[in-house]
């Protein structure tokens, strides 16, 4: 290129959005500017960071996209339809982390699965959902070495996936419980603190449908998502069962090619704690079923907004704008 990079961000404010500005610094990525666009309506006007110059918030225009070389699109995926839209009249790449997503048609793509298939024509990419990315990993990695006929999923969904808000909402429940206050439940509809209960929002279909575009298509997937008292990484609890039957050490030396999981070492102890700030998918227990042939249990924990958000998404651009050099 003859310029540096232009890229956009859409919704920076939001837990994905920060972090995506974060995760462009640690990894010195080469852009000669950064815009920051608001598609809805709330943080048009607002200052906030940028490395560590200030940098204003712009509400999205019809002439914000024009020479932008990539977008990121956060938040809601009815605020970004619109703008995401126009990648083609504009000629920007733009990779979807909406929720839902935004884009209707175009690929799903994680890195350490797919990564390496994209191509120039691939201008629009989607950024699974957070619960799909460490599932669609695990299931990838194992398949390398086996079938998986079957995979049951629960997981525990963190306060961070409804944003800032849902954040506060359980820390100030957390208060209120211990000082004998009432709750506060604008973002969640009874108590979380202290609690475990089926999500709200699980978008389990979509989720479940990302999975299967990104691995085996006959591997039967069945999935709960639920809602934790926690702030911040996904926990997930997984059975699965192959075809042919595999031993522990087999699984873990196959799930261990992958640098996008990682495994404890030493005296070390994975929980969802531990997840916060890695890069990797922490896999904390591989064991046999004592009753079912073929049959595994996975426990593992991912940060959110990290490896199955913003990471994936700035490692999705580096493959667009600059080939296989920087990612990894």
């Amino acid at each position: 290129m003859n310029r540096g990079t232009r890229l956009g961000i859409v919704n920076p404010l939001t837990l994905v959005g920060n972090e995506i500005k974060t995760i462009l610094g640690e990894r010195s990525f080469p852009f000669d500017k950064v815009v920051l666009l608001d598609s809805s309506g709330q943080s048009s006007g607002a200052v906030t960071e940028l490395g560590d110059e200030p940098a204003l918030v712009e509400a999205a225009a019809s002439d914000s996209f024009e020479d932008l070389d990539l977008v990121f699109f956060c938040g809601p995926g009815e605020n970004n339809r619109e703008w995401l839209e126009r990648s083609s009249e504009d000629g920007f790449a733009a990779i979807d982390l909406s929720r839902p997503s935004a884009a209707e048609d175009a690929r799903p793509v994680v890195a350490g699965i797919n990564l390496e298939v994209l191509t120039d024509a691939d201008r629009v990419v989607i950024s699974p959902h957070p619960v799909a990315i460490p599932i669609a990993l695990i299931l990838h990695q194992i398949g390398l070495a086996g079938q998986v006929q079957f995979c049951a999923a629960t997981v525990v969904q963190p306060a961070s996936e409804f944003d800032q808000a849902g954040i506060e909402e359980l820390a100030a429940q957390t208060m209120s419980v211990l000082t004998i206050q009432s709750l506060p439940q604008k973002i969640f509809d009874r108590q979380l603190a202290f609690n475990l209960y089926p999500a709200v929002e699980r978008q389990e279909k979509t989720i479940g449908d990302q999975v299967r575009a990104l691995t085996d298509r006959r591997t039967e997937l069945a999935l709960l998502v639920t809602q934790g008292t926690i702030f911040h990484s996904h926990t997930f609890s997984l059975f699965v069962r192959t075809r042919e039957a595999l031993d522990v050490g087999a699984m873990v030396a196959t799930l261990q090619q992958n640098p996008a999981i990682a495994f404890p070492e030493g005296d070390q102890r994975f929980g969802t704690i531990d997840a916060a700030g890695r890069d990797e998918v922490l896999i904390a227990e591989v064991r046999p079923d004592p009753s079912i042939q073929g049959g595994f249990w996975i426990w593992a924990v991912c940060d959110n907004l990290r490896r199955s958000s913003a990471l994936n998404a700035v490692l999705i651009a580096e493959r667009l704008l600059f080939g296989a050099g920087m990612t990894n």
